[in-house]
């Protein structure tokens, strides 16, 4: 990108265009950038929305199993501070397709919104080896 002076208005030039570099760096590419333009429409995913991942099989050996209970109260939080009363809606990044049902079930005043192909492909893939 080209050589611009951070705003007068910023406080930490540095922290501005440290910002700036990391966000170019990691920037998508046009194909790929198009590939998940396709995969938020085809789930209606709209921002801002809160989000949670939840990790049930490949890494059950490294760290303690973890209740969909516990990642509710930050999502809970999060619409508690909204003004407009909007509809509660959640991206949910998961590789088992029974947590969508529990917290379907659990919390049916919420939406989750999530990739069913993606759940189903990461639940049926090879992640159970000796390995992981």
């Amino acid at each position: 990108p080209p050589w611009v002076p951070a705003p007068s208005s910023v406080e930490s030039p540095l922290a501005w265009y440290a910002g700036h570099i990391v966000q170019y760096i990691y920037r998508l590419q046009p194909t790929m950038a198009e590939h998940v333009r396709e995969a938020k429409e085809n789930i209606g995913f709209t921002e801002p929305i809160p989000g949670m991942h939840v990790r049930r099989t490949d890494k059950k050996r490294e760290t303690k199993y973890t209740a969909v209970e516990a990642y509710m109260p930050s999502i809970e939080r999060y619409y508690g501070n909204q003004k407009n009363g909007s509809e509660k809606r959640v991206y949910l990044a998961t590789d088992k397709p029974a947590v969508v049902t529990e917290l379907q079930a659990k919390y049916p005043d919420y939406t989750f919104l999530y990739d069913s192909a993606t759940v189903t492909a990461a639940s049926n893939s090879s992640q159970h080896s000796r390995f992981s």
